[in-house]
């Protein structure tokens, strides 16, 4: 039977198992908008904390009373009432950076070191830009020591360690933290936040640091002394915290959708190999119980599974019985014909000879001799399916023996050119003996159908040739014959019961396609095979016979 590979069932599941490949990415576009979510919390935290200080700082103007230019009179004195466009840096001479911070106010710092976070830094600016007080800082503590973990926790952590972690710092912006924090003082008046809430409006802002190293987001808060902005609180956090709690929210959810994806991979291969293993042994029992030619040579046992893989098993078992107890029918019935019609056959034949014999007239003669022709084609009909039938036997019942191939050919060439005086024949055997292991006289059988075959077949003119030829693979048998070509639709059919290529005839002896059955059964027995194609040097046929090479018969 031809094979046609192509997906099996296993890789039909597991392309089918790819499109979990999406859950990764689905998983990504969760942990994207979980981000913009922390981001969102993150700065209403800010302008929450940025709010709180302000409130903290509201009407207590003592605060507030520095010595010192104040550059709103100055702008005020130059006829600039929008404060929004005060200059973005104080005048000379320029205070000193962070973290000199002169003219700090230290009950300001005060009230700042109850409400600072260790994450965060606060900053409270008066309206001449001037820093009046910080708190906190930016960077954060490092993380705990590492839990103990069990062993296949342990297992699992290196692998992340070593092979995902890898990964993931590919495809994910790493927080750091050897980022520069100092920032100059007089810089945070430069921040559009900050001066937006010196007119009076919270405002956020976003930039990152002087190294480029990490970004940090702040919010700003008018501070109000009698309906009056008189400062502002700047509070600022790095994202770092954030981008950490989204790479843990990714490392964990990819981690898991990771795990589950080998081992739903791993289960469908083992189901998908499972099942094809039992579909497989189920073509193997049935290719098992019926031969080349389609006979049921044997039982297939029913599965008792309860899916649908064991009832399709037991259906296939119980049509094979079927059509066992069909064939054998088949098979009975023609000897049971054969014995049923010989009887009044022979009554029949009994009756035309006798009525032969008495005087009778020429236009009866006629049909008496019609009626005797066909008693004889019937008996001819009996007599091949007799011989079918019991060549079938036999064949069961026949000991084997080691016999020289060539010997028993060209015995059966010799006894032809007697039979058939006005035809040729062309022997070519092999200078070296063939011997096979078998019957001699079946042999002898099947060559008597092939010579027929050809005889009937071939031009009368041209020989038929009869050849021997031993390789290392088989030993074959051919006789060809020049004439007709086999018609296409004929040569996979050739060799069953009942199929002939003659032309219906009404005269002679019938022909019931019984020959090159009985070759191919004899070429079975022998371990062989029969084939038949054109012949391709001149118009005509070639039958081969294969027998196994002579090692094949060793035991």
């Amino acid at each position: 039977m031809t094979r046609r590979f192509g997906l099996g069932i296993r890789a039909k599941l597991l392309a089918a198992s790819s499109v979990l490949l999406l859950v990764p990415w689905l998983g990504y576009q969760y942990v994207s908008e979980l981000e913009r979510f922390l981001r969102e919390a993150q700065q209403q935290k800010l302008a929450g904390t940025a709010q709180a200080v302000a409130t903290a700082l509201h009407e207590r103007p003592r605060l507030f009373e520095r010595p010192g230019a104040d550059l709103a009179t100055e702008s005020a004195a130059r006829g600039d009432d929008d404060f929004s466009r005060l200059p973005l840096m104080p005048p000379p001479p320029a205070p000193p950076p962070f973290p000199a911070r002169p003219g700090s106010n230290a009950e300001i710092e005060q009230i700042l070191a109850g409400l600072a976070r260790s994450t965060a830094r606060i900053w409270v600016v008066d309206r001449n830009l001037r820093v009046l007080a910080v708190a906190g800082g930016l960077r954060r503590a490092p993380p705990p020591g590492d839990e103990e973990v069990s062993t296949l926790g342990g297992i699992w952590s290196v692998v992340e360690s070593r092979v995902l972690a890898p990964a993931y710092r590919l495809v994910l912006t790493q927080p750091r933290e050897d980022f520069a924090e100092e920032l100059p003082a007089e810089a945070v008046g430069r921040f559009r936040e900050v001066q937006r809430a010196l007119t009076g409006i919270p405002s956020n802002g976003r930039r990152a640091t002087p190294d480029e190293r990490a970004v940090i987001v702040s919010a700003a808060h008018p501070i109000w002394i009698a309906y009056e902005v008189r400062g502002a609180v700047v509070v600022e956090e790095t994202t770092n915290a954030v981008l950490a709690e989204r790479n843990r929210a990714f490392e964990r959810l990819f981690s898991l959708v990771l795990a589950v994806l080998l081992v739903g991979s791993l289960t469908l291969f083992v189901f998908a190999s499972r099942l094809s293993g039992r579909i497989r042994r189920l073509r193997d029992q049935a290719e098992a119980a019926i031969d080349a030619h389609g006979r049921v040579t044997g039982r297939m046992p029913p599965s008792t599974a309860a899916d649908e893989v064991g009832d399709l098993s037991r259906s296939f078992a119980s049509a094979l019985d079927r059509l066992g107890e069909y064939a054998a029918y088949q098979k009975a019935m023609g000897s049971r014909l054969s014995h049923e019609l010989r009887t009044p056959i022979a009554v029949v034949r009994t009756s035309l000879e006798n009525l032969a014999l008495a005087p009778l007239a020429a236009e009866s003669r006629v049909y008496i001799e019609r009626a005797q022709e066909g008693i004889d084609r019937l008996g001819h009909i009996l007599a091949s399916m007799s011989e079918a039938t019991r060549l079938e036997h036999l064949l069961r019942e026949a000991e084997r023996e080691r016999f020289g191939l060539a010997g028993v050919i060209a015995g059966c060439v010799e006894g032809y050119r007697g039979i058939y005086p006005g035809r040729r024949f062309d022997l070519r055997l092999p200078d070296e003996p063939v011997h096979v292991m078998g019957a001699p006289e079946l042999v002898a059988q099947m060559l008597d159908k092939l010579v027929a075959n050809a005889v009937d077949f071939g031009r009368p003119e041209a020989p038929i040739v009869v050849r021997l030829a031993k390789g290392a693979l088989e030993t074959t048998l051919t006789v060809a014959n020049e004439g007709p070509p086999l018609p296409e639709e004929m040569r996979s059919r050739l060799f069953e019961s009942m199929v002939s290529v003659r032309p219906a005839r009404t005269g002679g002896a019938p022909h019931l396609g019984l020959g090159l059955y009985i070759v191919r059964l004899i070429a079975e027995f022998h371990g062989g095979r029969a084939s038949a194609s054109n012949r391709e040097d001149v118009e005509g046929v070639v039958v081969k016979v294969s027998f196994p090479p002579e090692p094949f018969y060793a035991d």
